[in-house]
């Protein structure tokens, strides 16, 4: 396994791993505050450290650039994430994972009518089994909860809607920007844009939560896990993988969400569960077969991105 694809694989578990975590923590906090809190630590970390290894100036950065980081970070870092929590907080983890998982085959559709890409047979084709791995999971996997169940669907495909449109914008406006100075510029605005909403929700909170040590630490890994990890390991590993690896390696997500759910935090799976993780697989690498055989979609070399700053 060469480096790029090994990076996109652990970046894939950790955004997995991260999503039971986020599901406990949505027991202690409310969803924007936990979201600024996290997004901000991982900002205090990155931003140095892109300071410090990749030498960034960061007045120079251009007015384009800013711009693709306020759109990246309000499509990631705030509307993905945001969605997500709103998600687990009435969703199982492991449904959150598999649901998170369609994104490929979002973005096809989204391709199509956006981006006015064709569709062939395969991609049709991965497209019908990820419709009915959602379908399976809203209707045979809702049980009598299933109000709140059908809403934690619903919050993950505006979630998978959020990321999708990240890509799309990333197909039309490129940001050239060494990892850790894209990593720090996304957790920098997506700190900006929750900040409002956090202090609204700061306002009414029982401030004893922050008295927990477990609390911190779960703040604290979520950090790590969902952003300096996730996000520093996916913009290595792009310049270095295609788009095909790079929607193949989305299948890791589930797998990691439902190991790290069942391992440490006594959930159960379901046949139905099982059922809808296949064909989630499955879709991802129908839609992926036919791009392997492509280059790199516009590649972007680490030391040039690095010397342009």
């Amino acid at each position: 396994m060469n480096k790029g694809v090994l990076l996109i694989v652990l970046s894939m578990g950790f955004i997995g791993a991260s999503i039971p975590l986020g599901d406990s923590m949505m027991l202690t906090f409310p969803v924007w505050l936990f979201t600024c809190m996290t997004i901000a630590i991982a900002a205090v970390i990155l931003i140095p450290l892109a300071t410090i290894k990749e030498k960034t100036q960061w007045t120079k950065l251009g007015l384009k650039n800013y711009y693709g980081m306020f759109i990246q970070a309000m499509l990631t870092a705030t509307l993905y994430t945001v969605f997500l929590l709103y998600g687990v907080t009435h969703a199982s983890a492991i449904s959150v994972g598999i649901i998170s998982s369609i994104t490929p085959a979002i973005v096809l559709i989204l391709s199509f009518f956006l981006l006015k890409e064709k569709l062939g047979l395969k991609k049709v084709s991965a497209i019908v089994l990820a419709v009915i791995a959602v379908l399976i999971m809203n209707i045979a996997g809702v049980e009598a909860n299933s109000g709140a169940s059908a809403l934690g669907i619903m919050f993950m495909l505006l979630a998978v809607l959020s990321i999708s449109l990240f890509f799309i914008f990333a197909k039309k406006f490129s940001v050239e920007l060494p990892p850790f100075t894209l990593a720090a510029g996304l957790t920098f605005f997506g700190t900006l844009q929750t900040l409002p909403m956090a202090l609204y929700e700061l306002s009414s909170v029982d401030l004893a939560i922050f008295q927990s040590a477990s609390a911190w630490g779960g703040i604290i890994m979520y950090s790590l896990l969902g952003w300096v990890l996730a996000y520093s390991t996916t913009f290595y590993a792009m310049p270095a993988i295609n788009a095909s690896t790079a929607g193949m390696a989305n299948a890791v997500m589930p797998i990691a969400a439902t190991a790290v759910a069942l391992t440490f935090y006594g959930a159960s799976l379901r046949t139905v569960d099982i059922i809808a993780l296949i064909l989630v697989v499955a879709s991802i690498l129908i839609a992926e077969s036919q791009e392997r055989s492509k280059t790199i979609d516009d590649p972007v070399d680490v030391a040039t991105a690095s010397e342009k700053i």
